[in-house]
């Protein structure tokens, strides 16, 4: 080969190098001989590259409560005065008098609703049983409970009455040993519990037992007696 068509043959190479790295960044017009004419337009590739966004979203610290106290009341506990009876003629003290068809407990007015229901019941569930404590009365609201101490004697069978109020919807009686231990109950839904009825409620120990008394339902003023028969 001859030096000018080596000359001839370098610069045409590097003319089509030339050409091929302009294209890249250029545009090139043309006008073809045969078809039809137009233009080509060659754009840089472009890559578009976003950021992630990233919210973090702060958790707020647990946050744990002590529990509340609970304050616990203590059952009131009171002892049954000396058991007395009252005839019928109203203040005046026969002693340990036997229910009769005349009978009324202590403190008796016609007006009075827990005493004058007390002496009715025990006319109607204890007739012929000594009163061995006077009535005891006290109020209470709905879930309370208050108790009783009575002296018990061996070989006596006993009849426990309560008289709820006019408020009182539900009143129970529960009777409880020495030990604590439920001896009876009384699981009518009234305000007239009796305990000694359904069964006979006969002790064999001396000592005392307890009256449990239970404001199932409503609330207010109630009462409680207890008989004693041979």
């Amino acid at each position: 080969m001859s030096t000018r068509a080596s000359v001839m043959t370098v610069v045409r190479v590097g003319v089509s190098v030339i050409a091929g790295l302009a294209l890249t960044d250029c545009v090139v017009r043309g006008t073809g001989t045969v078809g039809t004419q137009g233009t080509i337009n060659v754009q840089p590739s472009t890559v578009s590259v976003q950021p992630v966004q990233t919210t973090v979203v702060a958790q707020p610290a647990p946050v744990y409560q002590n529990p509340a106290a609970v304050a616990v009341a203590q059952p009131n506990m009171y002892a049954a005065p000396p058991g007395v009876g009252v005839g019928a003629s109203v203040g005046v003290n026969v002693g340990f008098s036997p229910v009769s068809a005349n009978w009324v407990t202590n403190g008796y007015a016609e007006q009075d609703f827990v005493s004058y229901h007390m002496s009715l019941r025990a006319r109607q569930f204890a007739a012929g049983y000594m009163p061995i404590t006077q009535l005891f009365r006290s109020s209470m609201g709905q879930g309370q409970r208050q108790y009783v101490t009575v002296d018990a004697q061996p070989g006596r069978c006993y009849r426990i009455i309560g008289v709820g109020g006019a408020g009182v919807r539900d009143l129970d009686l529960r009777l409880r040993d020495m030990n604590g231990n439920v001896i009876d109950q009384d699981v009518a839904t009234d305000n007239f519990p009796v305990l000694g009825l359904q069964r006979p409620l006969c002790l064999n120990w001396s000592g005392t037992f307890q009256i449990e008394v239970i404001m199932y339902s409503g609330g207010g003023e109630f009462g409680v007696q207890a008989f004693a028969g041979n």
